[in-house]
């Protein structure tokens, strides 16, 4: 006869607190955070974490807008007596809000709302000189830091946000759209200031093998997968792809395999294979990043100098039983910050992440980096927080 579910969470429970074992000694030691600069709860913004019956929480996106400014954003679902008992759905009608805090005191500077269909995860970034960038319904607005409209322009291709992948370069200077088609995709990358458009592709999808596919980028590199078996492959904007030789890492993959890679600045690279190597385009690794088993690292956010970034340590919580139907899943557990220069971790903190006593109750983190890389803030459980970074080569204990 079965577990029921109530069992076999017990039985979970009863494995992690009769399994745990040491961490693993890390190669040196990591300075942990200080107290936080301030801690806002932005449900007094008209936040609300559970819309409806959602089962997961409504995702906020946070990032600074310049050293002095921090900006966020989430989508609410319209409710009207026909649909207060359903789950939001992608498309129908919704509410974009954004609010942009002082950087230093948490207070509240400007708010404003826009109607756009609802999807779950709102593109919001801000941008070095002081401006924000925000995808609404099927447009791109340039704001300014009182949310005031500068700029707006029509997405390619009849596309819309909620449909659409949209990655900042580590400069934060050019803007990459990805719109996906049918069996391809549609890229072209903007001037994040003009939206003038600086290049424009297509990628086929849905075949066998890996031909050619962009997965991460900067102003002036590409990074993805190409050939047959499928590599890991660089080249610039404009010109062909060519397979990346970093000093001691295998970087083919099996049929369909993906390793996931970032920029980190605009010349270096995370690669995410077991051990993550933080290498430069030419192949030169710089340092790496080991974790205990069963721990993995999540994108990194780069801060506008290039020179820090930001990542969410996650490690699989629970216990694998295919009779019980029962699988390991994700859970968040460190904010770290790393600084190139210095090749190593300079902050960390330790999260509460989604355990497997209540693992309906789900914990999720959103991290930004200051453009001067001095702040780091994060986002959870409604509670916005800022947290000061040491300096480069200090120490604390």
């Amino acid at each position: 006869m079965r577990c029921s579910r109530q069992t076999a969470m017990v039985l979970v429970a009863v494995t992690f607190i009769c399994g745990i074992r040491p961490r693993a000694q890390e190669p040196e030691q990591t300075p942990t955070a200080g107290h936080p600069r301030w801690q806002v709860d932005v449900q007094q913004f008209g936040y609300e974490g559970f819309p409806r019956k959602s089962v997961r929480p409504l995702r906020l996106a946070v990032n600074f807008v310049d050293n002095d400014h921090v900006a966020i954003a989430w989508v609410t679902p319209d409710t009207t007596p026909e649909n207060k008992r359903n789950a939001p759905r992608v498309g129908e009608p919704a509410c974009l809000h954004a609010v942009i805090l002082d950087a230093k005191t948490g207070l509240k500077q400007s708010q404003k709302d826009w109607s756009t269909p609802y999807y779950p995860a709102p593109h919001l970034f801000g941008l070095p000189d002081g401006r924000v960038l925000i995808c609404s319904d099927n447009s791109l607005r340039l704001l300014s830091v009182s949310l005031d409209i500068v700029r707006e322009q029509e997405l390619p291709n009849h596309g819309t946000c909620g449909s659409l992948r949209l990655l900042l370069s580590p400069s934060k200077n050019t803007l990459l759209l990805s719109i996906r088609a049918e069996h391809s995709r549609h890229l072209e990358l903007l001037n994040v200031q003009t939206f003038a458009a600086l290049s424009n592709w297509r990628e086929e999808q849905g075949r066998g093998d890996i031909s050619s596919e962009t997965a991460a980028f900067s102003d002036h590199w590409l990074a993805g997968y190409c050939g047959v078996p499928a590599d890991l492959c660089l080249r610039r904007i404009g010109e062909e792809w060519h397979p990346i030789r970093i000093t001691g890492l295998d970087t083919r993959m099996d049929k369909r395999q993906r390793v996931p890679v970032s920029f980190v600045s605009n010349d270096v690279l995370a690669i995410q294979r077991g051990v993550t190597t933080v290498a430069t385009v030419s192949g030169d690794v710089l340092f790496k990043i080991t974790l205990p088993k069963e721990h993995y690292l999540l994108a990194p956010v780069t801060s506008a100098g290039e020179q820090r970034f930001a990542v969410i340590e996650g490690r699989l919580r629970g216990l694998r039983s295919e009779p019980l139907d029962m699988y390991p899943f994700g859970s968040n557990d460190r904010a770290l910050v790393y600084s190139i220069k210095d090749r190593r971790a300079i902050f960390s903190l330790k999260l509460k992440g989604t355990s497997p006593w209540t693992p309906w109750n789900i914990h999720e983190h959103f991290l930004a980096v200051s453009p001067d890389g001095t702040s780091l803030a994060i986002f959870s459980d409604s509670l916005l927080t800022v947290y000061p970074l040491p300096k480069d080569s200090e120490s604390q204990h």
